[in-house]
């Protein structure tokens, strides 16, 4: 049942989707679309959407599927599209993407649906960007291994009004890191090992995530825009430049130190994750290049109002410097490795100056601010290991006096809201904020303990964030201990974000505020929270 409050903060055409979704759950529709259907990467005229047919019914029926897409939810007006029953094939693990760039109206909200013979799917929406944006709002996520937790966030992110959600990474978990945290979570993989070996088992988790029905609706509710991180391949993977391939800090990992068996596991979870994610990316699996095979890093025009920097922060970096790299004391190689690689380093200092967009947003996958407590940083597998690079972008804003830095990050398994300054070592002025959302359903700190290895003068968690706060000034708030999602708001000289707790434990949790914040012009100050809590559907 919906609450009052939720009735009355959404719209008829988006009470009428949820309702019409929620009777598609468990109906035909699941049986022909197990993994329901999805949008990616909207522009001003195009998006591209996605659905993925049950093998076992298009072996047996081989049906033509149709793609029909209206501005009325009830689709009492819509154009077709027939994809034919060769196109869907086992090569491509029977999912189907379309790009419709170009065929569709700026500004405008469509709703979408794929039927099978007689089968309809659930309905699917998004929003085009507008021309000319006064106001927009966005979701954020990271961070969601399946066995450690419920989806119970994606279920309220699903009610959020928003254009779209950015997904900064590790939407799949590439290892079973033990067993499930809550029932029915289990994950046993194709090979019967514990890592991803081969291209089946990394579609497995893709088809495994993707049965969530939490997860579902929000992909069908917003269209999302998604980056990735470390585990769509191998954990805390880099890229060794003299081997001409990637490193990875997995012990005991099958394929090992084989140069040749590491590349086709990497062209394994390339594939896997273009086949199930929709975005509109250059794919060229037999360039002779590795670091061709794949571009994932783009841009988006937000209407004027903001442009938004989607970044690849694992594929081009080099290994992370000194010895050891979680709570350490740092070392001079800091300022001389690479996180982005040359050329991606290039585009994105061009693109933080392109345009005269109120705000720069970043898909940022991992944490750009210092955290050092007790003379240890807390992590150089984040832009701290990288800090030469990072200090030459603020440079560069600095230089421009460009204030406007709005960086979206995941990675921590925890909430933060920090100050960019223009220098961590002699801050003098603020060129922007990094917003942190905490893991959807990754352990976090509280459950794994790590802050104990490395700093046990602390007692609790509490007394760790107290410390990392009080000695880095530039954070405002950390919360180590939630999971959750969140947003931010953006008007022509305001950015307000809100970060969403829901616990994981629950399917039945609620959605509770806890913090916002507002950023303008060099000033990050905390906001009032109204009592915004309400009840799952």
């Amino acid at each position: 049942m919906l609450t009052r409050r939720e009735l009355l903060r959404m719209g008829g055409a988006t009470l009428l989707l949820l309702h019409l979704n929620h009777l598609a759950l468990g109906q035909d529709s699941e049986e022909v679309f197990p993994q329901g259907v999805a949008s990616g990467d909207p522009t001003q005229r195009g998006v591209v959407l996605w659905t993925r047919v049950n093998p076992v019914v298009h072996t047996r029926k081989r049906k033509d599927l149709l793609l029909q897409l209206s501005e009325d939810p009830q689709f009492r007006e819509a154009s077709t599209v027939r994809i034919p029953a060769h196109a869907i094939t086992p090569e491509k693990d029977f999912t189907i993407r379309i790009d419709l760039e170009g065929r569709l109206k700026p500004g405008r909200t469509y709703y979408y649906r794929f039927v099978y013979e007689d089968v309809r799917s659930m309905v699917g929406r998004f929003h085009t960007l507008p021309e000319r944006a006064r106001e927009l709002t966005l979701g954020f996520v990271v961070c969601q291994n399946y066995p450690d937790g419920y989806y119970t966030a994606y279920r309220h992110l699903a009610q959020e009004e928003l254009q779209f959600v950015v997904h900064l990474g590790d939407f799949i978990y590439e290892k079973i890191y033990g067993p499930p945290r809550v029932p029915g979570r289990g994950i046993q993989l194709p090979s019967n090992e514990k890592v991803c070996v081969n291209l089946e088992d990394y579609r497995h988790l893709y088809r495994t995530y993707l049965s969530d029905q939490d997860l579902k609706l929000a992909r069908a509710m917003h269209p999302f825009v998604n980056t990735w991180d470390d585990h769509e391949f191998l954990n805390d993977y880099y890229y060794d430049y003299q081997r001409g391939v990637w490193g990875y800090f997995v012990e005991g990992h099958p394929v090992g130190e084989d140069r040749l068996r590491i590349l086709r596991l990497r062209q394994d979870a390339i594939r896997a994750w273009f086949e199930y994610v929709p975005a509109r990316v250059t794919l060229d699996l037999n360039n002779p290049n590795p670091l061709k095979w794949i571009t994932l890093y783009r841009d988006f025009d937000l209407g004027g109002l903001a442009h938004l920097i989607v970044l690849d922060e694992r594929s081009y970096r080099e290994r992370p410097p000194c010895t050891g790299r979680f709570g350490v004391e740092g070392c001079p190689e800091q300022k001389k490795t690479s996180m982005l690689g040359k050329e991606q380093l290039s585009w994105f200092s061009r693109k933080l100056l392109e345009g005269e967009y109120g705000w720069k947003l970043v898909a940022n996958s991992v944490q750009f601010s210092r955290s050092l407590v007790d003379g240890k940083f807390g992590s150089l597998d984040a832009w701290e290991g990288y800090a030469g690079e990072r200090q030459a972008l603020l440079d560069l804003l600095r230089h421009h006096r460009k204030r406007n830095l709005l960086l979206l990050s995941g990675d921590r398994h925890a909430a933060m809201v920090a100050e960019v300054p223009d220098s961590y070592d002699k801050p003098s002025e603020v060129l922007g904020a990094e917003f942190v959302t905490p893991a959807l359903s990754s352990i976090n700190a509280l459950e794994g303990g790590w802050w104990r290895k490395n700093w046990p003068q602390y007692a609790t968690l509490e007394d760790y964030e107290r410390a990392e706060v009080s000695q880095n000034p530039w954070i405002k708030y950390l919360n180590m201990r939630t999971w959750g999602y969140s947003l931010i708001k953006l008007t022509p000289h305001r950015a307000e974000a809100t970060l969403v707790s829901v616990n994981k434990y629950s399917k039945d949790a609620r959605r509770e505020v806890m913090a916002r914040f507002e950023y303008a012009e060099g000033k990050l100050e905390r906001a009032s929270i109204s009592m915004d809590v309400y009840s799952t559907l």
